[in-house]
């Protein structure tokens, strides 16, 4: 299965782990003089220690191919793309904004996971609520097209707004939460962004529960 290199390379430790290493391996070579046997050894020991850190970051051939996991671009993508299929031509000017919303959210949780990958489960709940969202934006499109009278129609009306909204917010604060994460790498990292992803949940359910 291949690395993930760019998953590796916005991590610090990983740096931290690698000039750890070089500073352990000169050591070595330092105190125990230049001979084979410390070259060989250290090397070994460098390599293994290295080696164990950048496998960790293996792509999982199963996450890859199963197309429920949301944090895979494609299987994101499909899902968004089958709902669409119920969506009506002359209702694609209220779609698009919203189909925009949810495919640049995945972007962005993918980007945040990429950073902190102890947030998965947290960032997968968070997309399941999007495509969610999405679902009732379509229905409500249908609907609105099939109600007649004004009342419902306003009510109607009234329901498909609040999801546009909520997909808009939830695109926002996901945009907001990805530039929190990465400014967090370059200092000691942020203990309120589970809390924060949770807070979005918990929106994003209230509206498709209403």
């Amino acid at each position: 299965m291949p690395i993930n290199w760019p998953a590796l390379g916005r991590h610090p430790q990983t740096y931290v782990l690698l000039l750890g290493t070089a500073f352990g391996y000169g050591l070595l070579i330092a105190f125990a003089g230049n001979r084979p046997v410390a070259w060989i050894g250290g090397g070994a020991v460098a390599t293994a220690m290295a080696g164990s850190w950048i496998t960790g970051y293996r792509s999982s051939a199963v996450v890859a191919n199963d197309h429920s996991d949301l944090l895979n671009p494609m299987s994101f993508q499909r899902r968004i793309e089958a709902i669409q299929t119920k969506v009506a031509r002359d209702s694609y000017r209220t779609w698009q904004p919203v189909k925009d919303w949810a495919l640049q959210s995945q972007t962005f949780a993918v980007r945040i996971c990429d950073r902190e990958p102890a947030l998965r489960t947290e960032l997968l709940e968070a997309l399941y609520t999007v495509v969610n969202l999405a679902q009732q934006v379509a229905d409500g499109l249908q609907v609105q097209a099939q109600i007649q009278t004004p009342t419902y129609q306003q009510m109607a009306k009234k329901q498909l707004k609040q999801s546009c909204d909520r997909m808009q917010q939830t695109h926002q604060q996901l945009q907001q939460l990805q530039d929190q994460v990465a400014l967090a790498s370059l200092s000691q990292g942020d203990t309120s962004l589970p809390q924060r992803l949770e807070t979005l949940i918990a929106a994003n359910k209230e509206i498709l529960d209403a």
